[in-house]
């Protein structure tokens, strides 16, 4: 005879059913989100490691340049004497070797040019005689003595280089695009400044340092690992593209800058972004870029970086699903065992003897900080000030993102440092619900909505004072700290809660899910 199902095995199981296809669909939504998220902060964070020296002989040159442009202001290169000038600029320039020369010409075509070859220092000097230019080259031993010299008729205008600007802004350094060098005949791009002549009415003065091509590109660092990322540097007007290589894996055609030219153009037309993930195709696949100023303070040129989204990942959106799908399954097969031991026992009997929370709360205080337990004076006051301040509230929200990533803990609102319960009242809220309210908001806006299940808020009294406890669990997937448009990933390492670079990052990923899936 075939017995009937009683009405509870059906309703729950209708509601594990349910649960499962939430948590499925849950999981993939997450899988996406963290997908995205990693494919974007692997392209906004450019090492700064590896950016750093890049950026520091960009700034020297800018520093180069306003010293001679003072020099120039204070008359100190009125006098166009060659041994002069040589005292002045040879120091300049003396075992740079990423310049390839300087220029120093005025608005009558006369120039002043010097650069080294071969230990050697040279000078090219065009001077107007009547009728006739002649260009007069010489090489040094030290600025004074002559080893060599020449002199011939020349057509050469230094007005007419691409370098040769006069700025409005008495404070502006200007920033050539690619051209070829007329000395040497290489690629290369110049930055000069201008001031006007202090002993020459509307005369003026520019001063210009000329830097290589191959001097730049052995600057940009490229991660000889990932064939297909470029690492670039273009300028405002995107008529200079300058990267990392020649060529690109798997394209033997294709030069980098063909690849880049639709990032560049679409960047421009979105009024250039700065540290703004940006999406293009190329040769039928999908690619991310992304690019900031090299100097903040004066974007003329911009560095930036851009993969193939798929390269990007590497693996990593089949590694997440993978893992994921099996915690699915493993909470199927878990949850069916556990409804049914709980069926066969009689029910569901509700726990009566959960802990007193002022009794956890001492229990917490006693064992004080550690990797699972975080005391904090304020919700939002800065007690040195007696002001409100956002790093106050960030403080404590990273410490909720690191238990999230880690393996959970408490944190306490309203304790010092040394243990002792000071209570939230220094935060002057209205009441404690504006209190509550205005701490899971805070967690809304900058952890999310989504992981409020893994975290649970609470308000003790205890010793005459009002403390916040909140009780973190394990997410079980990335979470970030979001800080305007930028996210920040956090872990717990002892008492500290400690921010991970991309790269590490993915690397904790990685480890932790292999280490549930082993376990």
């Amino acid at each position: 005879m075939r017995t009937r199902k009683s009405p509870l095995v059906l309703s729950l199981s209708l509601s594990l059913a349910g649960f499962l296809l939430i948590l499925f669909c849950l999981n993939l939504y997450q899988y996406l989100r963290v997908k995205n998220d990693i494919a974007s902060t692997m392209l906004q964070d450019i090492n700064a490691k590896e950016m750093e020296e890049l950026r520091s002989f960009f700034a020297t040159i800018g520093e180069k340049l306003n010293i001679v442009r003072d020099w120039g202001k204070n008359g100190v290169l009125d006098n166009k004497q060659t041994i002069t000038l040589n005292k002045k600029f040879f120091p300049l320039i003396n075992h740079q070797q990423r310049i390839s020369g300087i220029l120093l010409a005025d608005d009558t075509g006369w120039e002043y040019y010097l650069f080294q070859r071969n230990n050697e220092w040279l000078t090219k000097e065009v001077r107007n005689n009547s009728d006739t230019r002649i260009v007069l080259y010489k090489t040094w031993k030290d600025p004074e003595h002559v080893l060599s010299e020449k002199s011939k008729p020349t057509n050469y205008d230094p007005r007419k280089r691409p370098w040769f600007h006069r700025s409005g802004n008495a404070d502006e350094i200007f920033w050539t695009s690619l051209y070829t060098f007329a000395e040497t005949g290489k690629p290369g791009i110049t930055a000069t400044v201008s001031w006007d002549s202090p002993v020459r009415k509307n005369g003026y003065y520019v001063f210009g340092i000329d830097i290589s091509e191959a001097e730049i590109r052995k600057l940009i660092s490229a991660d000889q690992n990932k064939e297909n990322s470029l690492i670039f540097l273009v300028n405002n007007q995107g008529s200079t593209i300058i990267t990392a290589r020649n060529t690109l894996a798997g394209h033997a055609d294709a030069k980098p800058e063909q690849v880049l030219a639709p990032l560049v153009k679409q960047w421009q037309s979105l009024g250039r972004p700065q540290r703004e993930s940006i999406r293009f195709s190329w040769n039928n696949r999908q690619w991310l870029g992304s690019l900031q100023p090299l100097v903040q303070d004066n974007a003329f040129f911009w560095i930036g970086v851009a993969a193939p989204e798929k390269d990007l990942l590497a693996g990593l959106h089949q590694m997440l699903f993978r893992v994921d799908l099996t915690d699915v399954l493993v909470a199927t097969f878990g949850g069916i065992l556990l409804l049914f031991f709980i069926w066969k026992n009689g029910g569901f009997r509700q726990n009566a003897t959960a802990a007193d929370p002022v009794v956890h709360l001492h229990s917490l205080i006693n064992q004080g900080e550690g990797a699972s337990v975080e005391f904090k004076s304020t919700v939002r006051i800065n007690l040195k000030t007696g002001k409100k301040g956002k790093e106050i509230e960030l403080a404590w929200l990273k410490s909720v993102v690191a238990f999230l990533n880690s393996a959970g803990g408490t944190l306490l609102i309203g304790v010092g440092d040394d243990g002792r319960i000071v209570g939230i009242k220094a935060d002057n809220f209205e009441n404690n619900d504006r209190c509550l309210l205005h701490i899971k908001n805070l967690i809304n806006q900058h952890v999310g909505a989504e992981f409020s299940g893994f975290i649970n808020i609470l308000l003790v009294e205890a010793d005459d004072h009002e403390v916040i406890m909140i009780e973190v669990e394990r997410a079980g997937q990335p979470v970030f700290l979001k800080i305007g448009k930028n996210e920040e990933f956090y872990i717990r390492s002892g008492p500290s809660s400690i921010k991970l670079t991309p790269s590490q990052m993915i690397s904790y990923v990685f480890q932790n899910k292999l280490r549930v899936k082993q376990a």
